[in-house]
């Protein structure tokens, strides 16, 4: 990886610091960086694997991000996660560290009111050192071809549904020895007869107090171990806009994902077939905030964050 910017990075212990791959993602990662600087992220550092749309550009004009950039195998890395354990531990040790996709927005209980750092005072209060997610589909209530938003607008104003039940949970060998599936990816692709021989995993750890010895095994779905709060958290996932049949046409060109892009030609064989997609049906819920995930017992709270105050 070579550093692009000369910007000054702090010692400042106290920082949120939060970590991106990214490929082509100006359709989703201005907001991703406005959700997240909004819940109290301080510093970015991305990394740009090759990116052709204004992407670098971007990302070098935000004065709270550190651009790395490399034309090396996404593959090859692990699908990032050789640059992402390197960054870590250099620039993350010792501070509460966020682990998103460029198409992820954090959530947990009243995150509306309540800030990361509120977040992580409570989680350190209690011992934990990270925060177990659901990783939660997010589409539109027609066909997934009109879900555009404008410059400038939330995906969730044009993607705001979700499978409000379906989820599964099942061990894993690597800690935390428990992952989710489920959701609308295994509704939709799995009944169709695509995403053999299962559909992704959709849980992960993207919150960490980050330690010199800790490292991701399995992109952030598993990590050595580390102590997980009670409360758990969501992944908002923005992956069905309408862009989607253009992704899916290049990363299977590409290859450079999971098992050649196993997911990414399932994708495509449905597309071709169906042209478009509805994802909507009876199992959809639409997003009306955190407590509504509490409710649905998607995500969990505990007594000390609820009593939290103020987004410091």
């Amino acid at each position: 990886m070579k550093r692009l910017d000369n910007r000054a990075i702090p010692a400042a212990p106290g920082e949120i610091r939060a970590f991106i791959v990214a490929r082509d993602e100006m359709s989703r990662l201005p907001e991703n960086l406005r959700h997240h600087r909004a819940l109290g992220v301080d510093r970015f550092f991305v990394v740009d694997n090759g990116s052709t749309d204004g992407t670098l550009d971007f990302l070098l004009a935000q004065g709270d991000a550190h651009v790395f950039a490399t034309s090396e195998s996404y593959a090859e890395s692990r699908f990032g996660l050789v640059w992402l354990n390197e960054l870590l531990a250099e620039h993350g040790a010792g501070h509460w560290t966020l682990t998103v996709d460029a198409d992820e927005w954090l959530a947990y209980p009243r995150f509306e009111t309540i800030g990361l750092k509120a977040l992580c005072a409570r989680l350190d209060a209690t011992g934990a050192e990270g925060l177990f997610c659901l990783l939660l589909d997010m589409y539109a209530r027609g066909p997934m071809s009109g879900a555009t938003p404008a410059p400038g607008q939330s995906p969730l104003d044009v993607c705001p549904w979700f499978d409000f039940d379906g989820y599964r949970f099942v061990r894993a060998e690597h800690f935390p020895h428990l992952q989710a599936y489920g959701g609308v990816r295994e509704r939709v692709f799995t009944s169709l007869g695509a995403l053999a021989p299962h559909p992704p995993t959709i849980s992960k750890i993207p919150l960490v107090k980050w330690r010199a010895d800790r490292r991701f095994l399995l992109s952030a779905h598993a990590l050595t171990p580390t102590p997980l709060a009670k409360t758990t958290g969501a992944l908002l996932h923005f992956k069905f806009l309408s862009d989607f049949a253009q992704r899916v046409e290049k990363e299977v060109a590409r290859g450079e994902h999971f098992g050649g892009a196993v997911e990414y030609r399932a994708y495509a064989e449905i597309l071709a077939r169906d042209g478009d997609l509805v994802f909507w049906n009876a199992r959809s819920r639409r997003w009306t905030g955190a407590d509504d995930l509490v409710a649905l017992g998607l995500m969990a709270s505990d007594e000390g964050l609820e009593e939290a105050q103020g987004r410091a």
